[in-house]
This record gives structure tokens, C-alpha cells and sequence, in this order.
């Protein structure tokens, strides 16, 4: 075995155990959704892989907020300007806030899609447009892509999957679901983000 290959493992080996524990996760979920019937439990999975997305984008490799400032915004403040920690809290309170009514009321629909739906669109976004984005700056992996392709997705389809035992999805159900989602964006992230974005931030 390679000295180069010792030297990376002993340094990466947590994170490489953290990869091994999605995709084991989101395997299981996938090959197993015919049989998961609890919708309980997998919004509880959805909230737990929020809290854990946000941990990516913030910690470990954690650096979003600055990619964000200097790929979206051309910020010459990318610690603190126009994203500012006070508006990634706030925001990131709304976004794990949204998956609670799920947990508490399993079978409402209209409560349970948005954050399915949530977490689906946050695989896109950040593997697809985010990254074309962020390709203008200096790290061109955009921390969340890992956790939202690896366990938010295939919860949305072991979601959709266990839906179908509870009858169709109707028209109502989507339209609430949509200005849930639509409510959740305009005060959730763009007010909080907007509103708290100061160049004096520390």
C-alpha cells in the first residue's frame, strides 16, 4: 500500500467514514422503499439529513457563505457581505423549521411535501446550478452537494414511494404545498438574508 494513499487515509478518514455512512444510508433507503411504509420516520430522516447539510455547508468543508459572496455576488467581504451570519442563522433556523410539521403530522400531505420537494431541489441546486456559479470561485466543490444527492433524494423517493400506500396526491395538496414553499422563500431566506445583510457585520 502506497505511502500517499496512508498519509490521505490517516488524515480524511473521518470524513471518509461520514461518505461510507450516506451512501450507505441512501442505498438502503432506495433499495428498501418498497417496504418503508413509515412517513414518520422518514421525515424524521429528512430533518436529521438537513441538520447534517447544514453542518457541510458550514463546518466541514463549510465554506458556502464565502463561495456564495464571491461566485453569486462579487463581494469584496466574502466572510461577512451580502451573506452574513446573522442572515445564514436565521435562515437556517427557517430551513430546518420547515421539516418540523412533517415529523408532527405525517399523514397532512400538504405538510409533508415541502419539505421532500426542499430537499430534492437543494440536490439540483447544488449540484447544478450552484456549482456553475461557484465555478467563478476559488473552491469549485459547493459544500451540501454530498448530502443532499446522497440522502435528501433518495429520501424524497422512499417518500413518494410509501405516499403511494396513502392514496393520491391531489391538486389541493400541491397548490399548499407551493405557497408553503413560496412563503418559506420570501421571509425564510430572502428577507432573512436581505434584511440582515450589513458591510459592518464582524
Amino acid at each position: 500500500m502506497s505511502t500517499t494513499f496512508l498519509d490521505f487515509y490517516r488524515k480524511e478518514w473521518p470524513r471518509v467514514a461520514a461518505v461510507q455512512a450516506m451512501t450507505v444510508g441512501g442505498a438502503s433507503l432506495l433499495a428498501g422503499r418498497q417496504s418503508q411504509k413509515n412517513i414518520r420516520a422518514l421525515a424524521v430522516m429528512n430533518y436529521m439529513t438537513m441538520c447534517t447539510h447544514q453542518y457541510e455547508e458550514y463546518v466541514d468543508p463549510g465554506y458556502l457563505p464565502g463561495q456564495i459572496n464571491i461566485g453569486m455576488f462579487k463581494s469584496k467581504q466574502p466572510l461577512s457581505w451580502p451573506f452574513s451570519p446573522n442572515g445564514a442563522m436565521c435562515a437556517n433556523i427557517f430551513f430546518r423549521a420547515i421539516y418540523v410539521p412533517a415529523m408532527i403530522w405525517p399523514k397532512t400531505k400538504w405538510l409533508t411535501l415541502p419539505p421532500v420537494l426542499l430537499g430534492i431541489f437543494q440536490a439540483f441546486a447544488h449540484g447544478s446550478i450552484s456549482i456553475r456559479e461557484l465555478m467563478k470561485a476559488p473552491r469549485r466543490y459547493g459544500p451540501g452537494t454530498l448530502t443532499s444527492v446522497m440522502l435528501h433524494v433518495p429520501i424524497g423517493v422512499a417518500y413518494f414511494t410509501a405516499l403511494r400506500g396513502h392514496g393520491p396526491i391531489s391538486r389541493s395538496d400541491w397548490m399548499k404545498s407551493a405557497w408553503v414553499l413560496a412563503g418559506f422563500f420570501a421571509f425564510g431566506v430572502i428577507t432573512s438574508n436581505f434584511a440582515l445583510a450589513d458591510r459592518n457585520t464582524p
